[in-house]
């Protein structure tokens, strides 16, 4: 190849990069620092590659023991420091699946994925390779291509830090050593699940850490001691006492060491704007919360509790009583059981939020495994009985429809930002939906911003021009070939704000409506559902509704 068009390509490569004429966004999947297995799977599956097949999950499972007399439950990485331990003494043998154990035994290479592809590992009813190419777990039974997904959002941190926030000054009542007050801000859980789509039938959230902990929370108030997502908590008055306060004796046992403190007396009334909410906290005391890591005892490091954490207010108004585990350190405030100990309903380090109950016909997420990678990533996942674009026409059960073409319409899922989806995925299907292998049609959200959808067009005439100008060879080539490729440019950058619409859904702004044409047989029973994609891969999914075109 010339040097000069060597040169002239490189150059074109870059810059396209540059004006984001290519996707450079790619998910990372979550290893161990110098692992060898995951990159002979990524060589051998390379479209497994950031899946959660690409992770330790694949060959290794969690497990329990009894500890203490209380059975303990671990998720694969937990067991693996459990078994294995941090020194690498241990058994790592007992933390592998089937899958795990097969590989092992085959060899331990990419020829050993390839001899067990054919095995049903995990006893199931369907092979490795069927599995994995459905990104199902070849090693665990309960996880097949016949379950579905359930409908999940996630969020990052910019987008929860872009939603109202909420700031409110509160006791953290801990059953152990640990009372404190503090200043939590972040977003009212009620809101964010409304931001989520969470359906009006939704009864409950379970909250989830990926060091195994949950805590469920019911959406109404109730008789139970779990905190409730919708609606306010008691206000409550600061209590303060020297002898509880661990800065000025020997044995205290709240620290007051918040700077929302200041100026407080005993008996003060807390006034807190908007009343006291179940919160998603991002920072305390205006920082940032500290990201989860596991310490001693395979327990979160003390003081970890981000990026995020659940904050529960007390519902019974109670104060800072002598820890349980050394009750008679002072002459107050005495250990009750009875009290509201939200301290300990308050998840750390929350990376999953499941709305119950799960829709029919959808798999749980593994609970013990998502979790490390979000705390990483500062992401959020929620999921499960969320709602999904809202179907328009053709109408439920209706008839006579047309159907050359046969227009389908929706509305966005409830709560999502317009701005997070980027597509959505028509499914339509003759035959019986639950055993249909139905046809799609993948529909592309136009840009709402004219001048930012231009700026693509733009960008990769632009950056065309200096490609073609870096491989011409000599200056009366170069000017002729700047002269045609600057009318292309003006060209493509009317085009791109004028033009042609290109494949995109038809969003009809006033209705907040999508639609996309379909020609189909007559005289026809069909069923369909719309999916719809936000940026980050959070995914809903329609309920189906069924119509009959005319004759």
């Amino acid at each position: 190849m010339p040097k000069t068009l060597k040169t002239g390509l490189l150059f074109l490569a870059s810059c396209l990069l540059l004006a984001g004429g290519l996707p450079t966004l790619v998910s990372a999947a979550y290893h161990h620092m110098g692992e060898s297995d995951s990159p002979k799977f990524q060589k051998t599956y390379p479209g497994a590659t950031g899946t959660k097949l690409d992770a330790c999950t694949l060959c290794h499972s969690g497990g329990t023991d009894t500890i203490k007399g209380k059975k303990t439950t671990f998720g694969s990485c937990q067991w693996c420091h459990y078994r294995y331990g941090y020194d690498g003494k241990g058994d790592k043998s007992a933390t592998l699946n089937p899958y795990g154990r097969e590989y092992r035994d085959a060899g331990r290479n990419t020829a050993a994925l390839r001899s067990i592809e054919s095995r049903d590992s995990d006893g199931d009813g369907y092979s490795n390779i069927d599995e994995i190419r459905s990104v199902r777990y070849p090693g665990d039974a309960k996880d097949d291509p016949s379950k579905t997904v359930a409908p999940f959002r996630i969020f990052t941190r910019e987008q929860l830090r872009s939603m109202p926030q909420h700031s409110q000054f509160l006791l953290m009542n801990a059953s152990k050593d640990g009372d404190y007050y503090a200043e939590y801000s972040g977003v009212i859980m009620e809101h964010l699940l409304a931001r989520a789509g969470a359906s009006p039938s939704a009864t409950k959230i379970t909250v989830y850490s990926p060091d195994g902990y949950s805590q469920g929370h019911p959406m109404e108030a109730d008789n139970s001691g779990d905190p409730h997502v919708k609606g306010s908590y008691p206000a409550a008055p600061f209590y303060y006492a020297v002898e509880a306060d661990k800065a000025k004796t020997s044995y205290g046992w709240c620290d007051y060491s918040s700077p929302g403190v200041a100026g407080r007396k005993n008996g003060d009334f807390i006034a807190t704007l908007n009343g006291l909410r179940l919160l998603l906290a991002l920072r305390v005391d205006d920082r940032d919360l500290v990201p989860g890591t596991l310490g001693v005892g395979n327990r979160l490091a003390r003081n970890s509790e981000g990026p995020y954490r659940v904050i529960a207010p007390q519902k019974i108004v109670s104060p800072p009583d002598q820890p349980s585990n050394n009750p008679d350190r002072g002459t107050i405030w005495p250990y009750d059981f009875n009290l509201d100990h939200n301290a300990g309903t308050s998840t750390k380090c929350a990376t999953i939020i499941k709305v119950e109950p799960l829709p029919a016909g959808t798999t749980d997420i593994d609970i013990m495994e998502a979790g490390w990678g979000y705390i990483d990533q500062g992401k959020l996942i929620i999921y499960g009985n969320l709602e999904g674009p809202r179907l328009v026409s053709p109408e439920n059960r209706d008839v006579d429809v047309a159907r050359q073409p046969t227009v389908f319409s929706w509305e966005k899922s409830p709560g999502v930002d317009a701005k997070d989806i980027v597509s959505y995925r028509l499914d339509y299907t003759s035959e019986d939906p639950s055993r249909a292998r139905w046809k799609s049609v993948v529909v592309p959200v136009k840009p709402t911003n004219g001048a930012r959808s231009a700026l693509p067009g733009a960008g990769m005439a632009f950056f065309g021009i200096c490609g073609l100008v870096a491989m011409a060879r000599g200056k009366r080539t170069r000017r002729i070939a700047s002269f045609l490729m600057a009318g292309a440019l003006v060209t493509a950058v009317l085009a791109s704000f004028g033009g042609a619409e290109g494949p995109y859904a038809n969003d009809t702004k006033s209705l907040g409506r999508h639609s996309v044409s379909v020609t189909l047989e007559a005289d026809t029973a069909y069923w369909w559902r719309v999916t719809d994609l936000d940026k980050n891969g959070g995914s809903t999914t329609s309920e189906i509704a069924s119509f009959r075109t005319g004759k």
